[in-house]
């Protein structure tokens, strides 16, 4: 089964834009600068030399496996590029184009030699040129959580040309996820730029930056250091940070302790990450309800028939 993705995410953004097979178009792949093809915005699909590609400079993505573009680059060798990229006519250097979506598709495209690739081209603002590339990449769980947080703070605050601010609840409902998702999301941009740096090089992961979020500038560093050594479990991270805030941590870190590892209190973060992680999943609200005896209940919210079946294909359930 066919994934259709987040929400109404890319469908949303870009509109109901049906293809339409554009005209072949002769290209001198051989000139280091060809001239791009012309085709008004949003006319349909073209075949566009590589070189004429300039990357999406708002892409979120910074880091690609090179053995993934390397596996992508040979299944292209074989069997061309099956997915067209997205582009718009680039705004000050006449013949060529910026990429929209696509990033990977392209470098991908670039090693296994290609001279030309189809992508259908359209208008697009520097902040839709953010957007629909966040988007893209939020749909394939293609960014890392600090990636994907400043990519929505950069939307939120409206800090590029021709976008303006706009609040949590509107951004999720752009793409795809709950707000409580894309807050807990931001909340790692507070964390120092090490412990960021740790999650974005994947040696953390989004379970310990909560964990760190809440903790006193000395038991962060102690405990990120803890983490990365001993490369450990989120539920281990939870386990030294009560530890060392019984064994003398100040009174306010000690309370946040008691909070957060206290399931009496309903806030234990090992179920609010499981609830929160179904919950980015299903794109849905999730509550799970757990007994003394380790049984359970999770309940998966739907609205309309609609949501419903959007719920059982992200399950793979086929009826």
């Amino acid at each position: 089964m066919v994934r259709k993705g987040l929400g109404r995410g890319l469908s949303t953004l870009l509109g109901d834009r049906s293809p339409v097979e554009g005209e072949e178009i002769e290209n001198s792949t051989g000139l280091p600068h060809p001239e791009a093809p012309f085709v008004p915005a949003g006319r349909g699909l073209v075949e566009i030399p590589v070189g004429a590609i300039e990357s999406n400079p708002f892409q979120p993505r910074l880091e690609m496996d090179p053995a993934q573009l390397e596996e992508l680059a040979q299944s292209i060798r074989q069997q061309g590029l099956l997915e067209p990229l997205l582009v718009r006519t680039h705004p000050t250097v006449s013949g060529q184009y910026q990429l929209i979506a696509g990033e990977r598709r392209l470098r991908a495209s670039q090693i296994a030699g290609l001279g030309q690739v189809p992508a259908q081209v359209r208008e697009a603002s520097e902040a839709e040129m953010l957007e629909i590339a966040l988007v893209e990449n939020v749909q394939r769980e293609n960014l890392n959580p600090i990636e994907e947080a400043k990519g929505y703070r950069m939307i939120l605050d409206g800090s590029l040309p021709g976008a303006v601010p706009i609040t949590q609840e509107d951004l999720a409902e752009r793409v795809g996820k709950s707000r409580p998702a894309i807050a807990n999301l931001l909340r790692l941009l507070d964390l120092p730029e090490n412990v960021q740096a740790s999650i974005q090089a994947g040696r953390l992961s989004q379970g310990h930056g909560k964990v760190l979020a809440g903790l006193s500038p000395e038991l962060l560093q102690s405990a990120w250091e803890y983490a990365v050594r001993e490369q450990a479990s989120v539920r281990a991270l939870e386990g030294f940070v009560k530890k060392a805030s019984r064994a003398g941590a100040p009174p306010k870190a000690k309370a946040s302790a008691r909070k957060a590892t206290d399931p009496a209190a309903g806030a234990d973060p090992h179920w609010t990450a499981i609830e929160e992680a179904l919950q980015e999943r299903l794109r849905t609200k999730v509550h799970v309800r757990r007994g003394a005896d380790g049984s359970g209940v999770i309940e998966v919210s739907f609205f309309n028939h609609e949501d419903l079946d959007r719920l059982l294909e992200c399950l793979d359930i086929e009826l």
